[in-house]
């Protein structure tokens, strides 16, 4: 017997599982019962500032301070990308001036959403706050307007407003949603490391697999509501969105490499960036959504 179409609808079913998959339904982390002073907070193939030519003769407090601080800048951009590029695109689309799917299954979807990205926040800002205590660096910060994802979703909006200006945000948190979890997974999965950052990682990352669902059924019912012009604006952003995301933050890295007492500067690691390969991203879940408008693959994979 075939399902009724309400039965096969995805948000239908995200949002009847919602209290059973998410974090912010689970008990809360005894943080500190999974902290281990002896293991390092970060993975080092993840911080590009240990292999900069003179770090190698770095001692070891020196390196774990710069772990350290590595994993604050983690949090701290993830916290920047929920704050500045995720809820501002759900508060959209919520609007009624945004021609997107507003049924009612969508709108639990996105305050579901909304109400897992401030618990992501908070989870971020508990995680750090045991490791700056633990740590000692309770002086170790980033404002949210250092990320590169951030600084590229402000020039692209740049000069523009209302319904256009819409446009790119929530085509930046598409990009956002969809491809964020591959990052989350090799923290997640990584050996070696804090155990308290694993797990909250793993959490976080659990919870984005929904939020991909969400933004791929509802950004497509946008796209196919707009008129040609603004669905190539949109697939603009889309593509600048995505690489804004695999763009290099500089000045950050600068400040984590001073908190092992490393003194380097922007320009030597841009010009490191530019000799590596640009890293990838898990574009799977976007790929459907690509595939259900008829975007091109090679145009995504090409421009960003």
């Amino acid at each position: 017997m075939t399902e009724p179409a309400y039965e096969r609808d995805l948000l239908v079913q995200l949002t009847r599982r919602w209290g059973k998959r998410v974090a912010v339904k689970k008990d809360e982390l005894d943080l500190d019962g999974h902290f281990d002073p002896a293991l390092p907070d970060f993975p080092e193939h993840l911080v590009p500032v240990l292999s900069l030519s003179g770090a190698e003769r770095l001692d070891r407090d020196a390196r774990a301070r710069i772990l350290s601080a590595a994993w604050i800048a983690y949090n701290a951009k993830t916290a920047a990308i929920e704050e500045e590029i995720i809820l501002p695109a759900c508060r959209l689309m919520l609007q009624d001036g945004i021609p997107v799917r507003r049924d009612d299954v969508a709108c639990d979807a996105l305050h579901q959403t909304i109400i897992d990205e401030h618990y992501h926040i908070l989870m971020c800002r508990n995680a750090v706050g045991v490791t700056r205590r633990r740590r000692d660096m309770a002086d170790v910060r980033f404002a949210p307007g250092v990320w590169s994802v951030v600084q590229g979703r402000e020039a692209a909006r740049a000069g523009l407003s209302g319904f256009d200006r819409d446009i790119v945000d929530i085509a930046f948190s598409l990009a956002a949603e969809t491809t964020i979890s591959g990052f989350l997974s090799t923290l997640a999965t990584a050996q070696g490391i804090q155990p308290m950052n694993r797990i909250t990682t793993d959490l976080h990352r659990r919870d984005e697999g929904g939020h991909a669902v969400v933004f791929r059924e509802l950004c497509g019912s946008l796209y196919r509501n707009l008129d040609g012009a603004r669905q190539e604006m949109f697939r603009e952003a889309l593509i600048t969105g995505l690489a804004a995301f695999r763009s290099a933050d500089l000045e950050p890295w600068v400040t984590v490499a001073a908190q092992g007492g490393f003194e380097t500067d922007a320009e030597q690691l841009r010009k490191w960036a530019a000799s590596r390969p640009v890293p990838a991203r898990d574009t799977g879940p976007l790929q459907l959504l690509l595939d259900d408008l008829g975007i091109s693959h090679d145009l995504v994979a090409v421009r960003a």
